[in-house]
């Protein structure tokens, strides 16, 4: 199928190392029902059958580009396919994700018609690695609930998205400091401008396995997180967030961004507590170890939360 100089849709997906599930979902982007798009795979310094992958898939479908280059991590890939990007739209894919056949056409339909959302995400279920059904997950769904679980978390799935090309570069696109947790960033500061929704269909397969993002650096994503909301504060004061350095978030940053000691620990901990029951109920138990490792390095833990955390490192060991 020929691809067009000014598709549509630009599907962007990032992968690294991903040859075990990237074929399947190559597959369900090129077999979308709405076919004005072009599938822009950056491939972060793969060292496994990924480029043989994608040259054969490429080879099949003129809609499919390939970038590839040295390793330089997410923020860097996603932010390369942006600025590769022809597409007046914007959707979000990873390598070992499904999507539903009419995902871009039921986005598409809902951008076209309200030109005051500037991203529409969904439900997604959650399958695993042989890609049975494990849950469905319903996040907020209507702009001001999106908006009020903004505050908090993060209530929109990364692959799930479908974004205004435009108002993406006009909040300045994805940054470095904000690593495994630039799509949170990303989504504080488009909401400033525009409304951001999720649709109640699941149009997203999002499949767990041990060698997602999601099972690592815990301390990192927490600390990320807590910047993103911290830098968010500052800007509705009025005051320039201070956070488009180039490196990830850090103590100091957080400090600097108004943070305690005592709030930057707290915050860690309930990221790897929670953290670790979502890999126990995933049943991902060694990364359950590696979570409650981090939080029992905490300082200042309470009694009852020790123990607490000791009891689930016995049902990670039991299974």
């Amino acid at each position: 199928m020929p691809g067009t100089p000014n598709p549509a849709v630009t599907v962007l997906m990032p992968v690294r190392d991903g040859a075990a599930h990237l074929a399947a979902a190559v597959e369900s982007i090129l077999g979308q029902s709405f076919g004005d798009f072009e599938l822009l795979v950056v491939d972060d310094g793969s060292r496994d059958a990924t480029p043989a992958i994608l040259a054969r898939q490429a080879a099949s479908d003129a809609r499919m580009r390939v970038l590839a280059g040295p390793a330089r991590g997410l923020v860097a890939a996603l932010n390369w396919g942006l600025a590769e990007a022809r597409g007046r739209h914007i959707a979000r894919m990873d390598a070992d994700d499904l999507a539903h056949p009419a995902r871009l056409a039921q986005q598409l339909a809902v951008l076209e018609a309200s030109p005051g959302v500037a991203l529409v995400g969904s439900a997604w279920r959650v399958i695993g690695v042989d890609g049975g059904i494990k849950r469905m997950v319903m996040p907020p769904l209507d702009a001001e609930s999106v908006a009020a679980a903004l505050t908090r978390a993060n209530p929109i799935a990364h692959p799930s998205v479908m974004l205004r090309a435009m108002a993406v570069t006009e909040a300045g696109s994805y940054r470095p400091a904000f690593l495994l947790a630039e799509d949170f960033d990303l989504w504080l500061r488009l909401s400033e401008r525009h409304a951001l929704i999720n649709l109640a269909e699941p149009l997203l397969d999002y499949r767990e396995h041990p060698g997602q993002a999601a099972w690592r650096q815990v301390a990192q994503r927490a600390m990320s997180e807590m910047a993103a909301l911290a830098a968010a504060e500052r800007r509705r004061g009025g005051a320039p967030d201070g956070a488009d350095g180039p490196a990830p978030a850090d103590r100091a940053l957080l400090r600097e961004l108004g943070l305690t000691e005592v709030a930057i620990d707290a915050g860690i901990l309930g990221r790897a507590l929670g953290s670790a029951k979502d890999a126990l109920a995933a049943r991902q138990r060694a990364a359950a170890r590696g979570f409650i490792a981090v939080a029992l390095r905490q300082p200042g833990l309470r009694p009852r939360t020790r123990l607490h955390l000791w009891l689930l490192r016995l049902q990670a060991a039991l299974g």
